[in-house]
C-alpha cells in the first residue's frame, strides 16, 4: 500500500532559493519548475510563518517598481523576523542573477504566484469559491 504524503510534508526540504537562481537565469524547464515545485515549496514555508498573500504582493510590486537592491534595502520586507529571513534568502538568490528589468518583473511574477497558492488553500480550507 502507498502512503500519500502532503505537498506540505514533501516540500520541507526543497531548495527554493537554488531554484530562484536557476529559474531566472534559464528558460525551459528550470523556469517551468520555479513557477511550479518552488513556487509551492515557496508558499508552504511563507504560510508556516504567517506570511499572507498581500505582503507577498506587495513586495513583488515593490521589486517590480524599484529592483532587487531597492527591496533587499528594505529594512523588514515582511512582518516578523523569521518571516523576513525566509524573504530575504528569496530576494538575495534572485539578485544573485545580476540587476535586471526582465528578470526583476519575473522574480515579482512568482512572488505574485506564490501569493496566489497561498490564496487559494486559504479559500480551500475555508470551503469557499
Amino acid at each position: 500500500m502507498t502512503t500519500i504524503r502532503p505537498d506540505a510534508e514533501l516540500m520541507t526540504g526543497y531548495d527554493v532559493e537554488a531554484a530562484l537562481t536557476r529559474g531566472l537565469l534559464i528558460d525551459g524547464t528550470p523556469r517551468r519548475v520555479l513557477f511550479g515545485d518552488a513556487a509551492i515549496a515557496a508558499s508552504y514555508r511563507a504560510e508556516a510563518l504567517g506570511i499572507g498573500p498581500y505582503p507577498l504582493g506587495f513586495l513583488g510590486r515593490y521589486v517590480r517598481a524599484g529592483g532587487f537592491a531597492a527591496a533587499l534595502a528594505l529594512p523588514e520586507p515582511v512582518i516578523g523576523r523569521e518571516a523576513g529571513e525566509l524573504v530575504r534568502g528569496w530576494l538575495r538568490a534572485a539578485a544573485a542573477t545580476g540587476a535586471g528589468v526582465q528578470r526583476e518583473a519575473l522574480f515579482a511574477r512568482w512572488l505574485a504566484s506564490v501569493a496566489l497558492l497561498i490564496t487559494l488553500r486559504r479559500r480551500v480550507r475555508e470551503g469557499g469559491n
